[in-house]
């Protein structure tokens, strides 16, 4: 026992000896309060530091010494705050260093006067960018990195659009600065918090970063809380914004408990702290704070992080510390000092020298050390270096089990969940999308763009009206092949009804077109240019054809000379329906090279500016081929079918009367041109009024016109036809007037050309026997009927010019000639 005694005295005489030795280095202490937890620990690591380099004999020659501190306010370029800081820098003993500075106000306000009274300052509490070119050396890193974090987590996501709220202070603007010309992003600068929060929140915007103090986030969020739960603002939905927060902001800020707002009287302090817990589930936090690698691994600073956190923070062991305290930087700073001391009394440079400070800076550029907080280095400009950046969700475990935490009662958190290391953001051990998001990857509130495509059901719906109206023609077209021969059907032109079939048909494939789906830029490019070209041709082979065959039965019945002139042949017609052709096709030529005629976005009006789940807007664009002044060569192009439409109009009613049903269609004819007619007056008001703006509106009226004339003229030429075919398989009725098989005239007329007839008979009679009385050169003596007067001859060869009228039924008729009787 003696001995053991003996032994330790001996050892602390020896100590008091080395110690008595060493020079003292002073430096000082400066520090500011923005969270009392925070200031007590930094007081506590430093004392720490400077007492374990002292008891570990790290300097061989000093002994470091914290001779003052210095309470700084939190703000630059009070002038009692200078005053102070010259006392501290000035009295006795002289002082070669001051650690801290505070809080980036306190420490941009000290920076210039450290050099002006030759101290070096190394700070732990500011990552403040304004701070990088100054003689301030930094164990905390610079907030430049918060833009790799921000923009590294963007990218990841998929968010293009982010807001930044910025309270208005030199800290947080050169933040904002920076994170603007990294990213897409807007900015709302707070100046008065209780008359600004208002105006803060965009309406096409969902991430937002709170680039403020704790104490005005908890203000902002109640604010958002406020009109969520009131429902006052439909515009916003802010039960679903991302709110992107500080990750040194302490455990559980949101809490007036931590943070208090009790100088605050207005409508943003009063919400509870559950209200504001909601409304941060979803969110993160991002923290540029070195974080120790293993908190039980080997340091070069006497202690592990472990053993550290336990001196300081005694009982708690939560990874909170680590993120939120600024003890372990203060702890490395002085550390850090000593290392530099240590290199400098190794080149023999006198502390009294005027450029000691110089050598001390020099050389803590130099280090490279593992602290309490992590690997220590620095760069050119004395800001630490931070290659490993962490991202943080609040999570609320209610009752369940994420990534092997779990709570029957359910507590929130702020939780570690992935770092962002070169650029690039990457999950940790088991999370994920679904665990931190729940769901989807929530949305930045950017419109949603796309290109529309013709809803679904319409496009069905009109695929199967043209599929059928194809099958149509078909059979119209196998009909004209089977009986070709046919009196009947060569009396219909069975050639020119194959040019209106293969214009209805053009018509119906455009309808088609008009209806496609396609969300392809390229398809939807193709298909826009091919459709107005089918429905054009198709328009004009169709009722061009009609009017050459209405103009050919005009002529037949309303020559004058018709056994001079032969009525136009097919390949007459044919010729006349291509010229019309040509004009279509020369026409959209010149239009459209003249025009700048080719595929552009328009805006579709039809769903654009609806909200999604998320209560997103969305823009949405369709394709559109067309020119600068489409609308007005598209109705120069209707007039031109208009016109075409009014001549076989005319055409129509002077035929009227002619009453061979087979050959006649000038009821049918007027039928489709009234339709028709109305159609393309409302297809010309649908091009002005919704094409360009509403797709599936414009194309379900223009193809629905458009479907309509396609099934009335397949109608109304060919079912007729088919009918008299099937009453009358053989034609012998076909130049009767009988109503049993053409189906027209009322009673009345069928009376009054019976009487017509009879006539016509008694007049022939006469006029045979009137004849044969002139030749024989004898008076008759039959009682029979006498001779005709002048009167009544005249009304004979009147009634006998009727065309529809044959003198004998068993007289044949020819209106081109036997070879001609298929060309109407």
């Amino acid at each position: 026992m003696f001995r053991y005694c003996l032994q330790t005295a001996i050892l602390l005489y020896v100590t008091a000896i080395s110690y008595a030795a060493k020079s003292p280095f002073y430096f000082g202490h400066v520090y500011t309060i923005p969270y009392s937890s925070n200031a007590t620990e930094a007081l506590a690591a430093v004392q720490l530091a400077s007492d374990t380099i002292n008891n570990i004999s790290l300097l061989s020659n000093y002994n470091v010494i914290l001779t003052s501190t210095l309470k700084a306010q939190c703000q630059k370029s009070v002038k009692s705050q200078l005053d102070a800081f010259i006392a501290f820098a000035t009295a006795s003993p002289t002082k070669l260093t001051a650690i801290g500075g505070g809080c980036p106000a306190a420490t941009e306000s000290t920076a210039a006067l450290s050099s002006y009274f030759n101290l070096l300052q190394i700070s732990y509490d500011t990552g403040a960018i304004s701070l990088s070119n100054t003689n301030v050396i930094r164990t905390y890193p610079s907030d430049k990195r918060l833009i790799d974090i921000i923009t590294s987590v963007a990218k990841y996501y998929g968010w293009k659009k982010i807001h930044l709220i910025t309270q208005d202070e030199a800290v947080f603007t050169d933040v904002s600065v920076l994170m603007k010309q990294a990213v897409n992003s807007s900015e709302a600068i707070i100046q008065s918090i209780d008359t600004q929060i208002s105006d803060i929140f965009p309406v096409e915007t969902r991430i937002f970063v709170l680039n403020m103090y704790p104490l005005i986030a908890r203000r902002v969020l109640c604010y958002a809380a406020q009109q969520n739960a009131a429902g006052l603002d439909p515009s916003h939905y802010y039960v679903q914004y991302v709110w992107i927060t500080l990750g040194w902001y302490p455990q559980q800020w949101w809490t007036r408990a931590v943070t208090p707002d009790s100088q605050y009287t207005d409508t943003f302090s009063v919400c509870s702290d559950a209200a504001l817990q909601a409304m941060l589930h979803w969110s993160l936090a991002i923290n540029h704070r070195p974080q120790p690698l293993d908190t039980t691994g080997k340091t070069d600073v006497n202690y592990t992080s472990a053993q550290f956190q336990k001196l300081i923070a005694g009982s708690n062991t939560s990874d909170y510390f680590f993120q939120t305290s600024i003890a372990p930087f203060a702890y490395d700073a002085v550390f850090a000092l000593a290392f530099a001391v240590k290199s400098v009394d190794k080149m023999n440079i006198n502390p009294n020298a005027s450029n000691f400070t110089t050598y001390l800076s020099n050389e803590m550029l130099k280090l490279n050390f593992t602290g309490v907080s992590g690997p220590v280095t620095f760069d050119s400009n004395g800001t630490r270096i931070q290659t490993s950046l962490q991202v943080l969700t609040y999570r609320n475990y209610v009752g369940s089990v994420i990534c092997g935490t779990a709570s029957s009662t359910g507590y929130f958190e702020r939780v570690a969940i992935g770092t962002v290391s070169n650029g690039e953001f990457k999950y940790i051990s088991c999370e994920s999308n679904q665990t931190v998001w729940g769901s989807l990857v929530p949305p930045d509130g950017s419109r949603t763009t796309g290109l529309t495509v013709v809803a679904l059901p319409l496009f069905i719906f009109y695929a199967i009206l043209t599929s059928l109206g194809i099958l149509f023609a078909l059979f119209c077209a196998l009909f004209n092949i089977i009986n070709h021969n046919h009196k009947i059907v060569r009396l219909t032109s069975p050639n020119l009804n194959y040019v209106i079939i293969l214009g209805v048909s053009l018509m119906l494939f455009s309808i088609y077109l008009y209806s496609i789906s396609s969300s392809n830029f390229t398809v939807q490019t193709i298909v826009g240019k091919i459709r107005l070209w089918t429905q054009a041709v198709g328009f004009s082979l169709c009722f061009g054809m009609i009017l050459a065959k209405v103009w050919r039965v005009f002529h037949i019945f309303h020559n004058p000379s018709a056994t001079k002139k032969t009525p136009p042949k097919d390949w007459q017609l044919f010729l006349f329906v291509m010229v019309l052709v040509a004009i279509d096709i020369i026409y959209l030529i010149v239009a459209q090279l003249l025009d700048d005629y080719s595929a552009k976005k328009s805006l579709d009006l039809e769903t654009s500016n609806a909200r999604d789940e998320n209560y997103v807007l969305t823009t949405n664009y369709y394709v559109e081929i067309r020119g600068n002044k489409e609308k007005i060569w598209k109705t120069l192009l209707y007039v031109f079918k208009a016109l075409v439409q009014g001549i076989a109009f005319g055409l129509a009613i002077a035929t009227r009367k002619v009453h061979i049903r087979v050959l006649n269609d000038a009821k049918e004819i007027s039928a489709i041109i009234y339709t028709t007619t109305v159609l393309l007056l409302i297809s010309v008001v649908g091009l002005f009024v919704l094409s360009g703006k509403y797709l599936n509106a414009f194309a379900g009226v223009f193809s629905m016109c458009l479907m309509i004339v396609c099934y009335v003229v397949l109608s109304f030429l060919f079912i007729p036809k088919m009918w008299i075919f099937y009453k009358d398989p053989k034609g012998e009725s076909i130049f009767e007037r009988s109503n049993s098989v053409s189906g027209s005239g009322d009673q009345n007329d069928s009376i009054k050309l019976k009487k017509m007839e009879k006539r016509v008979k008694e007049l022939e009679a006469s006029l045979t026997e009137h004849e044969k009385n002139k030749i024989n050169r004898k008076p008759s003596n039959s009682p029979s009927t006498p001779p005709a007067s002048p009167k009544e001859k005249a009304v004979f060869e009147d009634e006998i010019k009727m065309p529809e009228l044959p003198s004998s039924p068993t007289k044949k008729v020819s209106f081109a000639g036997e070879e001609e009787a298929g060309h109407n």
